[in-house]
């Protein structure tokens, strides 16, 4: 479990380093420093053939780091070039000092870019974490023409322009090919669109950590390969198909069995002993060929009586550990009246995908009287409904339209972008890094809530749960991708890769080279 920090918190906790724990922040900018350069290092070993390095900065700290990179690189045989397009006026003391010290070296200094420029590296250190509005004028032409120029491109802590709260563009940023950022990643690093200018996001110790916090924790977190051995359900060689959790998935509607089948196999997939359809009879047939492993319990969707549907479900719901409803099930009025009868049992761990979504959005005082153990899984479009808020505003705000749906309806709330950000009651938010655009596909979140009600069978944290399947479905995403490419990706390559990353992640061998 790796923390994720905003603008505001990453200052304070710079705050604490230095007046709490009496680090210099000297100390601090040469150990940035060290990390800037051992990267540059890494990627062009041999100083004498290496063409010239760049290095863009600016009046704040940031600047001062850079200012420390060129110094450090200069050192080291490297050719280095030092352009200050804000000029020395605005300097903040300890970017002062680095300043003097480079004038000390005579390292050479640039006054504007020349037409025709050649260098190897370019390093940013124009802005840090705390710019707070559009970049434009001279500097934005500035920033156009750096991304022109055929380097390897290298931001300090946090590529220029990129909100580091929220991933929005402020007018134009540095294309970075590489960020080194400094204690943790921050949120506008790993949401989009800024996730995609960031390039290989490494986060680098310089001596701000989680002592730092001092009583004032992140509510931030994502996930590394690391953590997912940990979070996968306990099994043991004395077992038996009862111990590891028994699901029921309330899916499909008359001849629409696919939703059904995606979110039952990803669900035994998980791992749990047992699952349960409850769906439309006229599915019976086909779920029962495609996946001989389930229990197909069937009713009238057609019936004007639903009683004897209702006594399946009581039997299904007294019988199951977790519960799945919404896929491929439709609006029509007997649907509703399972999602309303689902949502009355207390105690029980529930997943709302889908249609059930689309229902419940019309009636959600059903949601917030719910005494259940709810996860949701909307995506754009399903919280739209849910809030009444456009799209596009939801798009802008992700982690805080998500947390404040979770905090008012006490429920966990899956909700799906190209960053999936899933939030809690308690204000934890933690943000999935795994996956692709090839899983924008028919049939991909049926997959994602059937493994979650599988992992939910067997855990009593609801959180940890999403995180968890969201991890390993965006993992088995970008196997896909290889195998498939982005393109032809399905929602069964998706389902197929399951257990690929899950038997990986069992033996600890998880792979996500995205975060360093």
């Amino acid at each position: 479990m790796q923390y994720l920090v905003n603008s505001q918190e990453m200052k304070q906790y710079d705050k604490n380093t230095i007046e709490y724990y009496k680090i210099p922040s000297a100390v601090l900018m040469e150990r940035a420093a060290l990390a800037v350069s051992d990267e540059i290092k890494k990627q062009f070993k041999d100083p004498s053939q290496t063409n010239t390095i760049l290095s863009i900065c600016g009046c704040g700290n940031n600047g001062g780091d850079g200012l420390a990179v060129a110094r450090l690189l200069y050192l080291a045989g490297y050719r280095v070039e030092v352009l200050l397009p804000m000029g020395t006026e605005k300097m903040t003391a300890e970017t002062r000092a680095q300043y003097e010290t480079i004038r000390q070296y005579q390292i050479p200094e640039i006054t504007e870019l020349p037409e025709s420029s050649s260098y190897a590296v370019i390093i940013d250190a124009l802005f840090g974490i705390g710019l707070s509005r559009e970049i434009g004028g001279n500097l934005y032409k500035l920033v156009e023409k750096l991304n022109q120029i055929p380097a390897y491109r290298i931001a300090v802590d946090i590529a220029s322009g990129i909100s580091a709260d929220t991933g929005a563009i402020q007018g134009i940023t540095f294309d970075a090919d590489t960020t080194v950022t400094f204690g943790f990643a921050k949120y506008g690093q790993l949401f989009y669109p800024g996730a995609e200018y960031t390039g290989r996001l490494i986060v680098a110790d310089i001596g701000i950590d989680t002592y730092s916090f001092l009583a004032q924790k992140p509510f931030g977190f994502y996930l590394k390969p690391e953590d997912i051995h940990a979070m996968l359900p306990e099994r043991h060689a004395y077992s038996n198909k009862g111990s590891y959790g028994k699901v029921l998935i309330v899916a499909g509607s008359k001849d629409m069995a696919g939703a059904a089948y995606f979110s039952a196999k990803a669900a035994y997939y998980s791992g749990c002993g047992l699952v349960r359809i409850l769906t439309a009879k006229e599915n019976r047939q086909i779920l029962l060929t495609k996946l001989p492993e389930a229990i197909i319990t069937t009713y009238d969707a057609d019936t004007d009586d639903m009683t004897e549907c209702i006594a399946q479900l009581d039997d299904c719901m007294n019988w199951a550990d977790s519960v799945l409803i919404g896929p491929g099930l439709g609006t029509s009025p007997n649907a509703k009246i399972l999602v309303a009868k689902v949502l009355s049992y207390a105690g029980k761990k529930i997943v709302f995908d889908a249609d059930a979504l689309n229902i419940l959005s019309k009636n959600l005082t059903l949601l917030k009287e719910s005494k259940a153990d709810k996860i949701i899984t909307p995506h754009l479009g399903e919280m739209s409904r849910l809030t009444g808020r456009p799209v596009t505003q939801i798009q802008q705000n992700l982690s805080e339209t998500a947390a404040a749906f979770a905090i008012e309806y006490q429920t966990i709330c899956v909700l799906k972008d190209a960053r999936t950000v899933i939030c809690a009651p308690d204000k934890t938010i933690y943000l999935n890094t795994t996956g692709n655009h090839g899983m924008a596909t028919g049939g991909s979140g049926d997959v994602l809530a059937g493994l979650t009600a599988g992992f939910f069978a067997k855990s009593e944290n609801a959180m940890q749960t999403a995180a968890l399947s969201c991890y390993l479905h965006g993992a088995a995403g970008d196997a896909a991708a290889l195998q498939k490419g982005m393109y032809s990706m399905t929602a069964s390559d998706i389902l197929e890769m399951l257990p690929v990353v899950i038997q990986a992640a069992d033996g600890g061998i998880v792979k996500d080279e995205k975060i360093q």
